[in-house]
């Protein structure tokens, strides 16, 4: 009897394929979307592919071709990335993030417009680039990367022919008319239809970020500014979540983009052994919200099921979407998460609370941003205090984080526009100008006089100052430079993590404060109107605000710190009733990324609104 002959390699590789295709087919299919992937190893050339020959619409993910036209532009001695540039009305559409929501002109460098530009996915700041660098030499630089078809353009250029297939007016209000369009018409439009407008491919996308992440995109420098640009994405809720089980041992580097029906990312993601893998995932979402938890998750779940099978590591199963939670089951989601929780919701206009640990003491992190808001608020309504005064944001502020904290060079906005990035992206350099500006003891003096005495407040810098301090960092380098070799438990000891020596409330008096500012009790009526406005505005939807259904508005603001994870916000259904809802979690480990636990601030607060609802 003769033993059959070993598979070939080729052999074996095609059935790895077709293994690789059928599980990511079922990530899709679990998520109920279209999916399109390319995924190479960047060091071996092995790949995964999942419709990655279909043309996709790229939204966002456009901006990396201009990332890399800048670092070019830059090294070659072409661009001054310190030179300053003003962000105008004219680049600025509304309704987007970054300055392209600012009410008034916001001035930085030209490294900076593309650092706001791939961090945050700033559309203005990217227009203002693209005015700086010239669409046909950003044109040229896709086409050599081997993006040829990928869209390129200004703001205006791109988005006036959808305006007008839907006859809207561009120059009016944008939302109102669009609230009108029937979602079919949306889905109709040329923008949508790879086959009618610009569009790229997965594969023509994780080619280009193959040939950044090898140098061969531009000189060595270049490719290594635009490699640390991609790195600071503050978005980590959907590729980067499939790898949240890792914690910070991977590296992780990306862009998303969303459009209706649409949602994307691309990435390169780094092992601690020295594995490299570009990995591009495109969805068409069967809702044209981007809120949507469960497409996000798939984003996630696909690109880690590529990267497994190029490591040759079992793939993951396709996760169903998790049901809403009983009101009864707060431990279990506590436990699932391996946090502990303490949560309190109330019903803005009965009354009616549902708490866990609502009394109990917890560490606000950025939450303790909301009364600063208020208090600016307060003294703009009043006329104390002109919105539209311009400061600086100078290095002396930042210390590396998100939006004007991790500039390179400095930042002129106007005070407002301070408050506008303080909450919708938690900027920390914009939250400790607006602090001197508006003056700590007027702050204190409006949560005393609202009844919050013990409601605590500080300057970032100043928390920031206590963690140099006890770690032993160097006080002129960004403290996330200096982590690595820390261990995690003195992370977690660390004075920020405890009530008693940070800025701390209780959930109960958290919500306290947002119910006065819902029912316009916490300041003159336009001072509670603007911070309703600015806290609707959060960037965020991978706490909170991913518990709920896309037509229940959500009004939070976060807070993160090691081993803290919070929101706090109100949710309004639409039936008009209003929930003040706070969720305070105390982590196990103090890694950055850890979407489980974010995913359960939704869920917690869906279940203490839901006990609420059912009480009615």
């Amino acid at each position: 009897m003769t033993s059959s002959p070993p598979a070939s390699s080729d052999a074996r590789t095609a059935a790895s394929d077709r293994h690789a295709v059928s599980d990511l087919r079922a990530v899709f299919d679990a998520a109920g979307v279209e999916g399109f992937l390319h995924a190479r190893d960047l060091d071996t050339g092995r790949e995964v592919a999942f419709r990655a020959d279909d043309p996709v619409i790229v939204a966002s993910i456009r901006k990396i071709p201009v990332a890399v036209a800048y670092a070019r532009a830059v090294a070659a001695g072409a661009l001054d990335r310190s030179a300053r540039h003003t962000i105008t009305a004219a680049h600025r559409e509304g309704g987007g993030i970054g300055t392209d929501s600012c009410l008034h002109d916001v001035t930085m460098s030209t490294r900076d417009l593309a650092f706001f530009m791939l961090s945050m996915s700033d559309n203005a700041a990217t227009d203002r680039l693209m005015e700086v660098l010239g669409t046909e030499y950003v044109r040229a630089v896709a086409a050599e990367l081997g993006c040829p078809r990928i869209p390129v353009g200004r703001y205006r250029a791109l988005w006036d022919p959808v305006w007008a297939e839907l006859g809207l007016d561009p120059d009016g209000d944008l939302d109102a008319q669009l609230d009108s369009v029937d979602e079919d018409r949306i889905r109709s439009l040329a923008m949508l239809d790879p086959a009618r407008s610009a569009s790229s491919t997965p594969r023509e996308i994780t080619g280009l970020l193959a040939a950044v992440w090898q140098d061969r995109a531009g000189p060595a420098e270049a490719c290594a500014e635009v490699r640390e640009l991609l790195s600071r994405q503050l978005s980590q809720h959907r590729l980067v979540a499939g790898f949240g089980d890792l914690g910070d041992t991977v590296r992780i580097a990306a862009k998303n983009g969303a459009l209706w029906g649409v949602l994307n990312e691309a990435a390169v993601i780094e092992y601690p052994d020295g594995g490299r893998y570009a990995v591009a995932v495109f969805l068409r979402t069967p809702s044209l919200g981007g809120r949507g938890a469960v497409a996000g998750d798939a984003i996630g779940r696909a690109a880690r099921t590529a990267v497994d099978h190029l490591r040759a590591a079992p793939s993951r199963p396709a996760r169903p979407h998790l049901s809403s939670p009983s009101p009864a089951s707060l431990t279990s989601l506590f436990e699932e998460a391996d946090v502990k929780g303490f949560v309190h919701a109330r019903d803005i206009d009965s009354g009616d609370e549902f708490g866990h640990g609502a009394d109990q003491r917890v560490v606000l992190a950025s939450v303790f941003k909301i009364p600063i808001a208020l208090e600016y608020a307060c003294q703009a309504a009043a006329g104390r205090l002109d919105a539209a005064a311009r400061h600086t944001v100078t290095a002396a502020y930042r210390s590396g984080g998100s939006a004007t904290d991790g500039c390179r060079y400095d930042v002129e906005a106007s005070v407002r526009d301070l408050a506008f990035l303080m909450m919708t992206i938690s900027d920390n350099a914009a939250t400790d100008v607006l602090l001197d500006i508006v003056g700590p003891d007027r702050v204190r003096a409006t949560l005393d006089r609202l009844g919050h005495k013990d409601f605590g407040v500080s300057s970032c810098r100043a928390l920031d100052d206590d963690i140099r301090r006890e770690l032993g960092l160097d006080p002129g380098l960004s403290i996330d430079d200096q982590l690595d070799g820390i261990a995690p438990h003195r992370l977690l000891a660390l004075g920020v993590n405890d009530p008693a020596r940070s800025p701390s409330s209780t959930p109960r008096d958290v919500t306290a404060l947002l119910a006065a500012v819902w029912r316009g009790t916490a300041g003159p009526p336009a001072a509670c109107a603007e911070v309703r406005s600015l806290m609707r505005q959060q960037v965020w939807q991978h706490r909170l605000a991913s518990g709920f259904p896309d037509d229940v508005r959500t009004a939070g603001k976060t807070g993160t710190d090691f081993g803290v994870r919070n929101e706090a916000g109100v949710v309004e259904y639409p039936d008009g009733r209003r929930y003040a809802v706070g969720v305070f979690l105390r982590t196990a480990s103090p890694d950055s990324r850890l979407p489980l636990v974010d995913r359960a601030i939704g869920r917690v607060a869906r279940a203490a609104v839901e006990r609420l609802r059912g009480s009615a």
